[in-house]
């Protein structure tokens, strides 16, 4: 008994520090489209082999793409015959803590998180898998041993970002671009990258001249925007690896009275409205899909609780959004 009480204080001591998770920040609004996995599991229509109950802890409930990945998870059950328990962590890392020691008390099949902190849901994980239940993790990966993780491809949405810049805006391959990241969350790490490292490659003329973090803060990124117009007058373009930031740079470019470019990250709905506006400088929108990455992550499940083999990483392609396409 001491023992357990020893390891669920370590535990609670590891999520309590943990950094609050999610690329784009609550209370945001998102608009689920339709794309297709890089590499799911195999579909599979038939029903659970066995009654199946599946935990869920999402991060939060008060950001729509979180809502469209709870809603896909339901009616993907419905097909499969699963029961789901589903919990919002609220961003809060000693919550999500409690969800999964509920989960595991309640002996649920396995677990599926979209952790509040990478590195403080590791204990998370280990705490399950002494249980012997497996844990999936879907859009923001656990540094603990999960069974797979399901998540948007971002490095090749950082890519597809730069490539759409270079074709639609700096066309002779010269000029300068910025970034605004969210450096706490791996995701959005790897957005800035795939951005940073297209144009390294194949435009070194267009000249990545500052890269600084919003931290999901939408207010921050504002801030920060207008520290970038102060720094780099002739700025040609920013790259945001989250709509919010978007919002956030869009404001100041307008306040300042420049014609900076925007291309975001998400497909919220905001975004695609900004888009659509006659000489919006919000150009484009490198766009997720939650609804598959809900089902993919709960066919995973329910393949690994019935003895199959799912990959360890799934990544679901990313797409563009830009005046052509925008609904």
């Amino acid at each position: 008994m001491k023992r357990f009480r020893k390891i669920i204080s370590m535990v609670l001591a590891v999520a309590m520090v943990a950094t609050l998770a999610a690329c784009s920040g609550p209370g945001t609004s998102s608009n689920s489209a339709a794309s297709a996995a890089a590499s799911a599991p195999a579909e599979s229509k038939e029903a659970a082999k066995k009654d199946i109950t599946v935990g869920v802890s999402l991060l939060t409930r008060q950001h729509v793409f979180y809502n469209n990945i709870e809603n896909a998870l339901n009616e993907k059950a419905k097909e499969l015959g699963v029961k789901l328990i589903v919990q919002d962590a609220n961003q809060d890392a000693s919550k999500q803590l409690s969800q999964v020691q509920d989960f595991i008390t309640q002996k649920v099949d396995a677990i599926i998180l979209c952790p509040t902190n990478s590195a403080g849901s590791k204990s998370m994980v280990e705490l399950a898998s002494k249980a012997n239940i497996p844990v999936l993790t879907m859009d923001v990966p656990s540094d603990g041993d999960t069974v797979c993780h399901v998540s948007t491809d971002n490095y090749k949405g950082g890519e597809l970002a730069a490539e759409y810049l270079v074709n639609n805006v700096l066309k002779d391959k010269k000029g300068k671009a910025a970034v605004i990241t969210y450096s706490e969350i791996e995701g959005c790490v790897n957005r800035e990258k795939g951005f940073t490292e297209w144009i390294g490659k194949n435009a070194p003329d267009i000249k990545v001249v500052d890269v600084q973090n919003y931290s999901g803060d939408q207010a921050k990124a504002a801030d920060v925007m207008q520290n970038m117009l102060q720094k780099h007058a002739d700025l040609d373009a920013v790259f945001c690896v989250g709509d919010p930031a978007a919002m956030g740079a869009l404001s100041s470019i307008k306040s300042a009275n420049k014609k900076v470019k925007i291309i975001g990250f998400d497909g919220n709905a905001e975004g695609i409205a900004e888009i659509k506006k006659p000489n919006s400088l919000w150009i484009a929108d490198v766009a997720q899909d939650p609804a598959a990455i809900g089902e993919t992550a709960l066919q995973a499940a329910v393949d690994t609780i019935n003895g199959k083999t799912v990959e360890k990483k799934i990544a679901i392609s990313p797409f563009m959004i830009d005046k052509t396409n925008a609904k």
